[in-house]
């Protein structure tokens, strides 16, 4: 994947309040979304109960002191509760040389930053991890608020980090010593193979390595589309392959970039639509908050 050079950008501020001061608002929407409806085995104590129900109070069955000091006077009454649902979910975004494309890094930041507002308001408990070949780093903060700078602070710092495929990302979390006990897992990343040998895993290979994991996993393909007004010479560099040269964009040749990704990207998606997941493609940032809502909106009506 070739890549045009770009100098690093700002620091980024999350302060809500200080950029509606500016009258700048952030780039994500504020609302909550959740992936697993249901109820779900709560991970940590302290969350509170929420009220299920009433019911008539059954002799040697309930405990008396559970009956409602507010019940009436010719029979008793017992209030059940249910606790708080949580689900345990880990995004995993590609940080690789190839994701540092301009337009593949804009919209994965917005998906990592999306995902991770809208997970922990649902009451989700989130993690975020980031990869490559030579570096895995997790985000756990105490807040929101926290989580959002740490991970944008990271995402802006652009780091030349060789790749890793999502293959064999998921691979080594099969056969790591500490067993992952999520309940979900998103995959951020253009799927693109780092070495022409890892370009042919075979549908069985995945349908293997997806078995031996406990979580479900909905790939996050993050595409691109060139405009045919972009033309003219332009330096390029392929991290991956780590080589440089000039190139004439003229719009035959914006075509042919365009119909290249785009069977690359069919191809993939007919490849998750046989082993029976769900996955989103992302080419643009206006897209990330309504494919994600429509994500959910899907796995809550095939739950029901």
């Amino acid at each position: 994947m070739l890549t045009s050079e770009t100098d690093d950008s700002a620091e980024p501020v999350l302060d809500k309040r200080r950029l509606q001061a500016l009258g700048v608002l952030l780039p994500i929407s504020l609302h909550a979304l959740s992936f697993l409806p249901g109820r779900h085995p709560l991970g940590r104590a302290g969350d509170g109960m929420r009220f299920l129900r009433s019911r008539p109070y059954e002799p040697g069955h309930d405990n008396p002191r559970d009956i409602d000091k507010f019940s009436p006077a010719d029979e008793y009454w017992v209030n059940e509760w249910e606790k708080e649902a949580q689900a345990v979910i880990r995004i995993y975004g590609d940080v690789s040389n190839s994701m540092n494309f301009e337009p593949h890094a804009a919209v994965r930041n917005l998906t990592l930053l999306q995902l991770t507002y809208s997970l922990w308001r649902a009451s989700d408990r989130v993690r975020v991890v980031l990869f490559s070949s030579d570096e895995t780093e997790e985000f756990v903060e105490p807040n929101l608020k926290s989580q959002l700078e740490c991970l944008a602070r990271a995402l802006s710092a652009k780091p030349a980090r060789p790749g890793k495929d999502a293959y064999d990302m998921l691979e080594s979390v099969a056969m790591s010593a500490r067993p992952v006990r999520d309940d979900l897992a998103f995959i951020v990343s253009d799927f693109c193979p780092v070495a022409m040998s890892d370009a042919g895993k075979s549908r069985q290979q995945w349908r293997d390595i997806l078995r031996r994991l406990s979580f479900d996993v909905v790939p996050v393909l993050i595409s691109f589309e060139l405009a045919r007004e972009q033309r003219g010479t332009i330096k390029l560099w392929d991290p991956e392959r780590r080589q440089q040269r000039l190139t004439l964009l003229t719009p035959s040749r914006i075509d042919r970039i365009n119909d290249e990704e785009r069977h690359r990207v069919e191809a993939l998606e007919n490849l998750f639509r046989s082993l029976g997941l769900d996955f989103m493609t992302l080419r643009h940032e206006r897209d990330v908050y309504p494919s994600l809502a429509r994500l959910a909106r899907m796995r809550r009506r095939r739950r029901m």
